[in-house]
């Protein structure tokens, strides 16, 4: 057995300190980094994080708007006028609440966002009659108040006065014959507020934190 001078021993404490400290601090700069990266804390706690979640919201829309068959215009008029809300969604108040979109659109948002643990709300944006009004919204997904540091993608979608209703439960009525009134059979809130062939140009809001 090798017997330990002082000297010894105060390197061998000093030494047993330093790899304490190096262990302690490896587990702290491991915990912020977690806090950084898991999906249900606020993406405000790091930039690179909201600005990734900033361009795949961007992307979402711009590749749903891209679709052929089923762009963003379509979904803006996927409209029930005896339900007063979208095709498929839950109520006037939430839209698809906490189902999704159908199609395309929804698949995106589940697989981009809801199976990473992201909540998300899509609202839809329009000009006042004749232009001059505040712009209104309708809710398509309404998943609850975003929390701070949320980020915003927006798309602009032009409607015009000879379009339909996508729906599938109207029919060939063009959009100019709707109304804004709830209580009308022919309800549509988006009203016709550009004069010529353009009926109204909305923006396709999506918030995700």
């Amino acid at each position: 057995m090798v017997k330990m001078s002082g000297t010894d021993r105060g390197q061998a404490y000093s030494l047993e300190a330093i790899a304490g400290s190096v262990i302690v601090v490896t587990a702290l700069l491991f915990a912020l980094q977690s806090i950084i990266i898991t999906p249900t804390t606020s993406s405000g706690v790091d930039p690179d994080v909201r600005k990734d979640l900033r361009a795949q919201a961007s992307d979402t829309l711009v590749i749903v708007h891209s679709n052929e068959t089923t762009d963003l215009s379509y979904y803006t008029r996927n409209w029930v006028p005896e339900s007063r809300t979208f095709e498929g969604a839950q109520n006037p108040s939430v839209g698809y609440g906490t189902a999704v979109p159908p199609g395309i659109f929804g698949d995106i948002l589940n697989t981009t966002f809801s199976q990473r643990s992201r909540l998300y709300n899509v609202e839809v944006l329009y000009l006042g009659v004749n232009a001059t009004d505040d712009r209104g919204r309708v809710p398509m997904v309404y998943r609850g108040q975003p929390a701070e540091g949320a980020v915003t993608a927006s798309y602009t979608v032009t409607l015009y006065d000879n379009q339909t209703l996508t729906s599938g439960k109207t029919g060939t009525a063009e959009l100019w014959e709707y109304g804004t009134d709830p209580n009308s059979e022919a309800y549509y809130p988006i009203p016709n507020a550009v004069e010529g062939p353009v009926y109204n140009v909305v923006e396709v809001r999506l918030t995700v934190w």
